[in-house]
């Protein structure tokens, strides 16, 4: 009884912390709208153990019989979404037309095909295997929750990738004037990480669905409480500094505007301060004693660019020096980057190829080319 309340508790309460996110104003909207479409599968996933528990205990035949064992398809969407939560976090689109992001459908396949072979069998057949399951375990979903398993680690991976390269651009994100930082985000996957990686082979040494039905979903509950809880506090205090921000930007005239620009770039120019690779809005504010939340306005009003592209910019006018330097002393690619700023070679290249439509690389040869011609 206390399996069944536990499953019917945690589909009310994530269907209820679904729609908080739907209805909660947030400058991240879309990772908003994401994340509660990843708690509304828990509810359906919640409730679907629910029902199979309740129909196995009463022995009931009839609905056993018409019963998918869709819960497992459920748990490998989880994973994708948790990914595409993390990149609408970082301001990296998640484009529903192309073909990449569809492929992350792949790993789901054979859970799919088994859902089918198992709807075709007979009648008694998925009656004692739905009941044999629950109880005591089987080959099937012991292979599930083995590829599960690796699926939820892989997605870890290229998350916590994913929110390790932004942090060597800037912890600082920017979404619609709204500043946040990411290291939250890192410590959660990272400890999530660890806890998969440990529980690994639980789904092997236990052969008892149920039993692991209750590990897995206490673990989880506990994540994602935490991950909606954060979640609601970084929106709190976008909402504040918002707030705040209106009131300054209307007390902001051109003059100081303008005072506040000829500050910015004297310090850029002096101070250098892009050639950290750690440089955040943060720290500018700090060296130029103009508040965080105008600064930030400042380079989208003022300056039409993002923080990020206009530290960049700075970083890529010093490379360009370094890059058309002749002489055996000259810098390599990975020194520059490291000079410049670029937490790493593969951020120069990507931010080089970008403004100048070729690599850094190709860029010195093209110089040394004209120079020699």
């Amino acid at each position: 009884m206390e399996f069944q309340y536990f499953n019917l508790s945690t589909a009310i309460l994530f269907m209820i912390l679904a729609m908080i996110l739907l209805l909660k104003r947030s400058p991240a909207r879309k990772a908003n709208q994401l994340l509660a479409t990843l708690f509304i599968l828990i509810a359906v996933y919640s409730e679907l153990i629910n029902l199979h528990f309740t129909f196995v205990q009463t022995n009931n035949i009839n609905w056993l019989s018409f019963y998918p064992p869709l819960d497992g398809l459920i748990m490998m969407l989880m994973s994708p979404c948790l990914y595409f939560y993390v990149l609408l976090l970082l301001n990296k689109p998640v484009p529903l037309a192309r073909w990449s992001t569809w492929l992350h459908l792949l790993p789901i396949l054979p859970v799919v095909l088994f859902t089918i072979y198992f709807l075709f069998q007979p009648v008694p057949y998925r009656v004692n295997w739905l009941i044999n399951d629950f109880h005591h375990g089987s080959k099937e979903m012991i292979f599930i929750n083995a590829l599960l398993y690796l699926q939820i680690i892989f997605y870890l991976i290229i998350s916590y990738r994913a929110v390790k390269k932004q942090q060597t651009e800037s912890v600082d994100m920017d979404a619609d004037g709204f500043i946040t930082n990411i290291n939250w985000i890192r410590l959660f996957l990272l400890v999530n990480l660890g806890v998969a990686v440990l529980s690994l082979p639980f789904c092997f040494l236990i052969n008892n669905e149920r039993t692991n039905i209750m590990l897995g979903q206490t673990a989880m509950n506990v994540d994602f409480i935490f991950l909606f809880v954060m979640t609601l506090q970084k929106a709190g205090v976008l909402s504040t500094e918002k707030i705040e921000k209106k009131k300054n930007t209307n007390s902001l005239c051109d003059e100081q505007a303008q005072e506040y620009w000829t500050k910015l770039t004297e310090t850029m120019q002096t101070a250098k301060p892009y050639l950290n690779s750690e440089c955040t809005l943060r720290i500018l504010a700090e060296l130029t004693n103009v508040p965080e939340h105008q600064l930030s306005k400042l380079l989208n009003a003022h300056g039409g660019i993002s923080f990020n592209d206009f530290i960049n910019g700075y970083r890529l006018n010093e490379a360009i020096v370094y890059l058309e330097e002749t002489g055996k002393n000259r810098k390599t690619i990975d020194a520059i980057a490291h000079e410049c700023g670029f937490g790493s070679r593969a951020t120069f290249h990507r931010v080089f190829s970008k403004a100048y439509a070729a690599s850094p690389n190709a860029y010195r040869k093209k110089m040394d080319t004209k120079k020699n011609a």
